[in-house]
């Protein structure tokens, strides 16, 4: 009895310590966190900025003493490159006491990226990586004494150019185009890639201690990762678990041996042998202090839950708890025992993950299956939330982000290789989330050099960040960069006349160095080359693929800006895309600059931040294509129309560009479609679903349908036929029978002209299931009708064959709805060009003073057919944040649509009235 109390007590003060740690701080010794009262200035002593706090950078520093206007802001990303250019100093008092702790390290988690570390005159060491973590020795300088604590920052601009001297082979490309406004030789320096400017982001050459500084005391061993491999695998794989852990424990800098006992427990969960809890440790830490120690802990599978996919299952997540106790903790009687011991707290979940290779008719399979289950992976590609390093962990806007992508049913998002590997709340929320991660390594679109100090920086990053991230059940693949192989293999950066050195480069790099060192590090995972890459066949041709976009193997980037994107006959889709999409412009209420710029003015500012190579003409000639033209480019009207016009191209392209990739999973074994991208570092033209701040484009919003795990695909195909497509990503049950009905509709008449029905459909789970061809152009002939008047509008119900619950048809509940054009909308005739008047009613509004969020309940009612409905928030509504409609964009063949608002409200100051709101429809331009 008094045991099973004792052990309640441990399980509580445990479940404490887990929430204490937020799941994944290890609890040392002693941790003392050096955050506060620092002071930022230049090399001449110009600026000084006093009482900061760390994380920090020095754009951010400079923005709130206001030395700096918002670097975000008009054209600062140039007007403020002289931050990015310049060095800085950090300083800090610091006064710490040894006592009798036997390690003092002052450790440094990020600093970003050149920086040469002083304790008072004592040069500490050299940090050259934003990615590695930096651990100094200070337990001599811990005497009581105050000493500063210096920082001393090169400007990484200058550093990236001297590296770039006296080179035989230049490291290619040596700059951005000159449309990015940004610097050059990023890829000679370990630093996020997008530092220095992108198409989507403008350069901000940061520099700062973007993550925290900690002193660390202990006298036996520190647990610094914990990592895991769960598997099935073994004799008892039928109804067991085996968790490999991995616990890796850290002496100072220097070799030590140690002697103790490791404890696992895996909190609610017995393991079926009970002697795996505890495992003696007697041996000596490496020349760095590092030491791994392996165990194996095996738990019966009935006793836990398995971890799914967003859309798939729950999320079960256990908490696994290792502790480190030196034997002179028992062997004598310390005053300070708890300098001897650590422990560490991980969240874990039991799942497997296979990346599946299978030969095909037609080349090679790609695709997940999780816990054996073929998943289309359905998501999007991740930057950085913020351009400057210290902002882009901000824990709630991240939240945002995640929780935006899981409420659009994706399943899947590719941590992209030019940007950061991200914080430790990031992969918590994607595993509480169920959001696979497909992780790039940090490194993108560019050759790298291969000598030894860089390859040597290179393998301590990837050690440090894969040891940290891997126990992440979310984490699905690994891939070692993002576009270098295609790079290398097309020609890119005119690397041809020197093919084999830039190729010995790539081999030395990625298979040689970093490809190894991921999978010593997690041998949970596979590790791709690149992406796009034919996977396994990029591998027997040498690691660099003749065709690394091959639609037949590995995955694909597509983008083509020069065909029709509204045609879905132009898509045929790979195995599985993990890049594709269309640029738009950002809302006009979301520019700063729009309610005091004219529109020439707002026009030079916008191509100012249009850093696509090819600037606007993509997103002018596929509106051209297909939609009425805004009119005079000099009247205030114009950008308000041509950015509504751009969001709902972009919407309609990554729309049909997405359902073709669904409805083809038989047809081209298509597995996964991961458009680019979800989000934005400025407001700016990009590809991006939801602008920087939060407020969503019209293609956010559609993906909501796009995604749905129950959908109903109808488009014009390559024959032009009417395709319909019935898509399930469900489980259960079995099959399900579905009532699919079409109806053509004049675009000036709610009632449509003629209908179509498929009866009982049979849909079987995760899979897609043919619903019909129908030669709807015909069928228009034989009537008289005219493509250019009539859409389609179809819907799916579930199939009943109780003729007593049956409900009339106007009050079936559809489970799916969705249209397909028969011709551009700019081709609509006369007769059918009307102009709805359009009213919008609040029928009721409630804010949460707890939430801080408010919700309106809006009534759209029109007088006849609204195409394309966009609703927006004055910017009258400035202190609104993160607004979102339940549907915009869209198309409204009933009188009357209701339409939920959501927004933050901090204190629920607002009010929001019919008047706030503002309304655009197509129809507009086209009666115009």
């Amino acid at each position: 009895m008094l045991d099973a109390l004792k052990f309640f007590l441990f399980v509580i003060l445990l479940l404490v310590t887990i929430m204490l740690n937020q799941h994944v701080n290890s609890k040392r010794s002693a941790e003392l966190d050096l955050g506060l009262l620092w002071s930022i200035q230049d090399a001449k002593g110009v600026y000084v900025v006093p009482n900061q706090t760390v994380p920090s950078g020095v754009y951010t520093a400079l923005e709130q003493s206001m030395v700096i206007g918002s670097l975000l802001e008009e054209y600062n990303d140039v007007n403020t490159s002289w931050v990015g250019e310049t060095d800085w100093t950090y300083r800090a008092n610091l006064s710490c006491l040894a006592e009798d702790y036997r390690y003092v390290l002052l450790t440094f988690h990020g600093v970003d990226t050149f920086a040469s570390v002083y304790l008072g005159e004592q040069l500490l060491g050299e940090c050259e990586n934003m990615f590695v973590r930096y651990r100094f020795d200070v337990r001599e300088l811990c005497d009581g004494t105050t000493h500063e604590l210096r920082l001393e920052f090169r400007s990484p601009v200058v550093e990236a150019r001297k590296r770039s001297l006296d080179r035989k082979l230049p490291i290619v490309p040596v700059c951005p185009p000159d449309v990015y406004h940004g610097q050059c030789h990023v890829n000679l320096i370990r630093k996020m890639q997008a530092s220095f400017a992108w198409d989507w982001g403008l350069s901000a050459p940061s520099m700062g201690i973007w993550k925290p500084v900690r002193l660390e005391y202990y006298s036996s061993a520190l647990i610094r990762d914990v990592t895991v491999a769960i598997s099935e695998s073994g004799a008892m794989a039928s109804d067991q678990w085996t968790v490999g852990v991995g616990v890796h424990l850290e002496t100072g800098l220097a070799s030590a041996r140690i002697n103790g006992m490791l404890t696992f427990k895996i909190i609610g969960v017995p393991l079926t042998d009970e002697s795996q809890q505890t495992l003696a440790v007697t041996n000596a830490t490496n020349a760095q202090g590092e030491l791994l120690i392996e165990q194996q802990l095996t738990v019966r599978k009935d006793a836990v839950e398995r971890w799914w996919p967003n859309g798939y299952g729950k999320q079960t997540l256990y908490s696994l708890y290792v502790r480190w106790e030196d034997a002179a903790v028992n062997g004598v009687k310390l005053p300070n025992p708890d300098t001897m011991i650590a422990e560490k707290v991980i969240r874990i979940g039991f799942r497997t993950v296979e990346l599946s290779q299978e030969l095909a008719a037609d080349g090679l399979m790609f695709y997940f299956k999780v816990n054996e289950v073929p998943i289309f992976a359905k998501g999007s590609n991740w930057i950085p939330s913020s351009v400057l390093p210290e902002r882009s962990y901000d824990a709630n806007y991240v939240k945002f982000l995640l929780y935006a992508a899981r409420d659009a049913h994706m399943n899947m998002l590719r941590v992209w290789g030019g940007g950061l590997y991200e914080s430790d709340h990031f992969y918590r929320l994607a595993d509480e989330l169920g959001i696979l991660i497909w992780h790039d390594l940090m490194f993108a679109c560019s050759m790298y050099p291969t000598e030894p100090g860089f390859l040597r920086t290179v393998e301590e990053e990837v050690r440090q960040n894969v040891r940290r991230i891997q126990h992440h059940p979310s984490v699905a693949v690994w891939a070692t960069n993002n576009e270098n192989e295609v790079a290398l293999r097309q020609n890119w950066y005119k690397t041809e006349s020197n093919y084999s050195a830039y190729y010995a480069q790539y081999v030395e790099l990625y298979v040689r160095t970093v490809q190894p060192l991921v999978q010593a590090n997690d041998r949970w995972r596979t590790v791709l080359l690149s992406s796009p890459s034919n996977g396994d066949l990029s591998v027997k041709e040498r690691y660099v693929a003749l065709n690394p976009q091959d639609p037949h193997y590995g995955d694909v980037h597509y983008y083509n800006y020069f065909l029709d994107g509204w045609n879905a006959a132009q898509y045929r889709g790979g195995r599985f895309v993990s890049e594709y999409g269309f640029q738009s412009y950002p809302a006009y209420t979301s520019w700063p600059e729009a309610r005091s710029y004219g529109p020439a003015e707002f026009g030079r500012l916008v191509n100012h931040r249009q850093h696509s190579p090819l600037g606007s003409v993509p997103i002018l000639a596929m509106i051209d294509y297909n939609l009425p033209v805004p009119g005079d480019p000099a009247s205030p009207g114009y950008w308000p129309e041509l950015i509504y016009l751009s969001q709902l191209s972009q919407a309609m392209i990554v729309k049909i560009e997405t359902e073709v990739y669904r409805a083809r999973r038989l047809v081209h074994g298509t597995m996964g479609a991961l458009y680019w991208q979800l989000n934005d570092v400025w407001i700016a033209p990009s590809w991006s679903s939801i602008e920087y701040g939060g407020t969503f484009k019209l293609l956010h919003v559609w993906l909501r349908d796009i995604f749905a795990p129950e959908h109903l695909i109808a488009f014009v195909n390559e024959r032009r036929q009417l395709e319909l497509v019935a898509v399930r990503d469900t489980l259960a049950p079995d099959d399900t029978l579905w009532d699919v009905e079409v109806r053509i509709h004049r675009y000036g008449s709610f009632r449509p002209v003629d209908r179509l029905r498929y009866e009982a459909v049979r849909v079987p789970p995760n899979t897609v299931a043919p619903v019909a061809e129908w030669d709807v152009y015909g069928h228009l002939a034989q009537r008289g009708l005219h493509p250019a008047d009539h859409l389609i509008l179809v819907s799916a119900y579930r199939h009943t064959t109780d003729q007593s619950t049956k409900q009339p048809e106007h009050q079936r509940q559809a489970l799916a709805e969705n249209f397909a054009l028969l011709d551009k909308l700019k081709n609509i005739r006369t007769g059918q060009r009307l102009l709805p008047t359009v009213t919008v009613s609040v029928v009721a509004a409630v804010c949460s003073d707890r939430s801080n969020l408010t919700s309106v309940s809006l009534e759209v009612s029109v007088s006849v057919p609204a195409l394309f409905v966009y609703l927006q928030l004055t910017p009258e509504n400035s202190t609104l944040k993160q607004c979102q409609f339940s549907r915009n964009g869209f198309l409204q063949f009933q009188p009357v649509r209701t339409v939920q608002l959501t927004c933050v409200d901090p204190g629920c100051r607002n009010k929001i009235q019919a008047r706030d709101i503002t309304v655009r429809t197509v129809n507009e331009l086209l009666v115009r």
